[in-house]
């Protein structure tokens, strides 16, 4: 099925300045779904009386063989020194990692008919931040207003919830609206080849029956229909009564309502369930291993056949024992999706015999997902 896995020779380095430096050992770049910034621990080499021309606020960019992943600035650099070594440690983040802790402001903080994504680059774009759209974003919305101290991060989150597309960011460090596995990995992670280890993550704690959203809205005219619209989802795998409800913030309509409810549905079923797999090297086939990317998955202990799952983090680190090793959360694409809700969705039955009957094998080249 697979030729045998071989480890690419790829390099982890840092651009400041102009000047590259090569990161060594207990290297460590992160890249997640979860987070709209990447960040990395690199270290690199000191001479005594004649360190590295860094030092924090400079622009950087970090390279995993040819392939650029980080674009942001050096947040810390750092000597150290121990016996036989002497370096100093780059840290940093992505650009897009300005938006985590800084406050969101817009002259008078509220917009009105206007689509999701002008929402969006009014609030980033004081940052110096690009935005790349990729996905449809529907109707504008009627009435979007800024909370009082919000995070830009939170806003253009809850903006982006209100169509439900993926924010995220790209390997330039730009924000970027788009849906989730788009693209086909061209690699695979098979188990007896290039799998390390792998482990489960996730449970069905956050998990409800019934999904209850809540809002107001000012477009409509009758008074009573106004201050109570509502919305539900239902997660049909969970048949004990366990409801949930939400209150949308601001004013909002019937139709974004029922995304937001069949979004927190979908989202909160895809997040019940994952694998943790340490996979052999920082690439395949020379290029790095991607974020929000479907790659096929061959391991009879999961009861995966070929099954495309999205990949929804991304760690290349140095290991002292197993060297350079990338560590990958994969989810259902649904976790991220914006698809419909499925009405009927069938239990996977995850064991030691696998489970090929729910999970239909698919060809390598051209596989679609089952979620």
């Amino acid at each position: 099925m697979f030729a045998q896995y071989t480890r690419d020779q790829a390099k982890i380095t840092v651009i400041v300045n102009g000047k590259t430096y090569e990161g060594w050992l207990q290297s460590e770049v992160d890249r997640n779904l979860e987070a709209l910034a990447g960040t990395f621990s690199i270290p690199v080499t000191l001479i005594p009386g004649n360190p590295p021309e860094i030092k924090r606020q400079d622009k950087v960019e970090v390279r995993i063989g040819d392939r650029t992943v980080i674009t942001g600035f050096v947040l810390a650099a750092e000597p150290f020194y121990r016996r036989g070594e002497c370096g100093m440690r780059i840290m940093g983040r992505d650009r897009t990692g300005d938006l985590v802790n800084c406050s969101a402001i817009y002259k008078g903080g509220q917009w009105r008919n206007v689509k999701v994504d002008r929402i969006i680059k009014d609030i980033i774009t004081p940052f110096g931040l690009d935005l790349v759209v990729e996905a449809e974003l529907g109707d504008v919305v009627k009435d979007f207003k800024l909370g009082h101290g919000e995070t830009a991060l939170d806003a253009v989150s809850r903006a982006a919830r209100l169509r439900g597309v993926l924010i995220t960011r790209d390997d330039a460090g730009r924000v970027l609206l788009t849906k989730a596995g788009k693209n086909r990995f061209k690699g695979a992670i098979v188990r007896g080849q290039n799998v390390i280890s792998m482990e489960s993550v996730g449970s069905d704690e956050q998990r409800h029956s019934q999904y209850f959203v809540f809002g107001q809205s000012s477009t409509v005219a009758d008074f009573d229909q106004a201050r109570g619209l509502k919305a539900t989802a239902k997660d049909a795998e969970i048949e004990r009564y366990l409801p949930l409800v939400i209150n949308a913030d601001g004013n909002t309509t019937q139709a974004e309502l029922q995304t937001l409810a069949e979004h927190t549905a979908r989202v909160r079923r895809g997040h019940s369930m994952g694998f943790r797999y340490t996979v052999e090297g920082w690439t395949f086939q020379g290029e790095p291993w991607p974020l929000n990317q479907r790659v096929p998955i061959y391991d009879d202990v999961a009861g995966l056949d070929g099954t495309e799952w999205l990949i929804c983090g991304v760690k290349q680190t140095c290991d002292l024992k197993e060297g350079d090793v990338t560590e990958l959360l994969v989810r259902p694409v649904e976790a991220y999706d914006t698809a419909p809700l499925k009405s009927k969705v069938k239990r996977r039955n995850w064991g030691n015999k696998g489970n090929t009957t729910n999970h239909p094998r698919s060809k390598v080249d051209g596989a679609e997902g089952a979620y």
